[in-house]
């Protein structure tokens, strides 16, 4: 059974891992850390492993933004970023929602749209070196507050 719930203080390392394979070791200290801070983490938690986590902030253009979305290999395809993104929906404080992936990055697009995105823009100029999706989604009003 897989449980979507608040990070624990014991899940930092284990946090820490699977941020590193989608952000790099070189910054995934300092993204944990300040997720943690804001209380903007999403966990889940199979077996009493962490296998998938979900990162956010509410400041971003007075909107939400999902700035990280990871789930182990061997646990995706089971609903877990749906999960997720019903969980983000339930506490935001706007009923906008973003979320950005790399645009070579097939499966993540994919995500996006069977979970009701649409593409909203991009970014380029960007670190990586590629060009940065944005999507959008609204929150149904029965949940997030109205912003």
């Amino acid at each position: 059974m897989i449980e979507i719930r608040l990070p624990r203080l014991t899940d930092t390392a284990s946090l820490a891992d699977l941020a590193a394979t989608a952000i790099g070791a070189a910054r995934v200290g300092a993204f944990i850390k300040s997720h943690l801070e804001r209380h903007h983490l999403i966990v889940a938690e199979a077996g009493g492993e962490v296998v998938g986590l979900l990162a956010y902030r509410t400041d971003w253009f007075q909107c939400t933004f999902v700035s990280l979305v990871v789930v182990r290999e061997d646990f995706r395809r089971r609903g877990i970023a749906r999960e997720f993104f019903r969980s983000v929906e339930a506490v935001s404080p706007t009923p906008r929602i973003f979320s950005s992936t790399e645009e070579t990055n097939a499966a993540a697009i994919r995500m996006h749209t069977a979970l009701g995105f649409t593409p909203s823009g991009y970014v380029d100029n960007l670190p990586q070196g590629t060009r940065e999706l944005l999507f959008y989604r609204r929150v149904p009003p029965q949940l997030g507050s109205v912003g």
